[in-house]
């Protein structure tokens, strides 16, 4: 039986206190464990119901006794997001405290990790995998808490830090599907984007800033280089996934979501059964630096000339911005793509200034404006 749970995080302010959710399926600490969660962007919602209806095929493999081990879900993850409701319009990418954005500044691990490790490490896989968890599990309780903010990071962390596999559901403006992973799992990170139907594999390095997913790989990325004598593994798999955009909200696109999703926990001998074909043969990959960030170069009216997914050649004009304060009608600005790719992101708004981010150029070259180390920053 589904077991749930409610973790209050701390009060912001008198008379307040917001909690997480948090489902609990198969065996309470076995492994293999797998982790879910959708809205730490609470202004990104088809993940949300992509997990409702997830919850329902879950509960069925249980009551069948299906699940190999434990299967987590946290089916909103940031009700502090959530909240941020300005002139009816939920704020939810950044923290209105000044915290920043959600998906970054996850506690950094290694060094506590490390000092907890050091010397007790041997020769045996399994050993080492678990003295890694518990250090880092007791790295994650350490932490301090100062605001609501850092707690329920905190909070999250606790609850997927030891995780095999960790899917954190997000969503773009106006999208394909398609999904981020570290360029070490990018053999595992195609296999789900064929199951799960996303056309574009976004691959990164570990090195630099990392979001929700990578915060659980880079510690044991650190602690290789650090003990490469003694066998560990990190886990299987630490993904966010793009489910198209924002108002990609209904039934009929989260039912065949969850479906997918759970075919692809069934391919990975994650839930016992018979896995179906995966959806898509081809996946588009594309490490981070050659994904192009497209800025609104004017202020104006945005029109796009291109569809979405339309392939580009460099120097296409695939958008032009409409000037509404030129002494002459209808003069525009054209925006033109600087590498060769697919438009694989678009903005859904419409009157843009100069430095919006308007669309996302999935190109297949290195762009020298692409800086590594800090390449989320799309």
């Amino acid at each position: 039986m589904m077991r749930t749970e409610r973790i209050q995080l701390m009060s912001p302010s008198p008379g307040t206190r917001r909690e997480l959710l948090v489902h609990r399926l198969g065996q309470a600490d076995a492994r293999p464990k797998v982790y879910f969660q959708a809205g730490l962007h609470a202004d990104e919602w088809p993940g949300l119901l992509v997990l409702q209806h997830l919850l329902t095929l879950l509960q069925e493999a249980e009551r069948q006794n299906a699940i190999q081990g434990e299967i987590i879900v946290v089916p909103y993850a940031n009700p502090v997001g959530l909240s941020q409701n300005v002139f009816g319009y939920v704020a939810g990418r950044f923290d209105l405290t000044g915290t920043g954005n959600f998906n970054r500044n996850f506690a950094d691990l290694y060094l506590d990790a490390r000092d907890s490790v050091e010397g007790r490490l041997g020769s045996d896989l399994e050993t080492n995998n678990e003295l890694v968890r518990e250090a880092l599990r007791a790295a994650v309780a350490a932490e301090l808490a100062e605001d609501e903010t850092t707690a329920l990071k905190k909070t999250l962390l606790a609850l997927s830090i030891d995780a095999d596999y960790v899917f954190d559901l997000h969503c773009d403006d106006h999208s394909s599907a398609h999904v981020y992973s570290v360029k070490r799992q990018a053999e595992k990170a195609q296999n789900l984007c064929r199951h799960i139907g996303a056309r574009y594999l976004l691959t990164e390095d570990l090195d630099g800033v990392v979001a929700f997913d990578g915060s659980h790989l880079q510690p044991w990325h650190w602690l290789q280089k650090d003990f490469p004598d003694n066998p560990m593994e990190m886990p299987k798999l630490a993904v966010t996934v793009e489910y198209r955009g924002q108002y990609d909200v209904s039934d009929e696109l989260a039912a065949v979501d969850a479906a997918n999703l759970f075919n692809f926990l069934v391919s990975e001998d994650l839930i016992r059964g018979d896995a179906q074909a995966p959806q898509l043969d081809d996946i588009h990959v594309s490490p981070l630096e050659s994904v192009d960030s497209m800025k609104a170069e004017a202020a104006g009216l945005l029109v796009f000339q291109k569809p979405l997914d339309a392939w580009l050649e460099q120097g296409d004009v695939f958008a032009e911005i409409v000037s509404l304060d030129g002494g002459e009608p209808n003069q525009r600005t054209p925006v033109r793509a600087r590498t060769a790719g697919y438009l694989m992101a678009r903005t859904h708004r419409r009157l843009v200034r100069p430095g919006d981010q308007i669309a996302k150029v999935c190109g297949e070259k290195p762009l020298p404006h692409r800086k590594i180390g800090n390449l989320l920053q799309l």
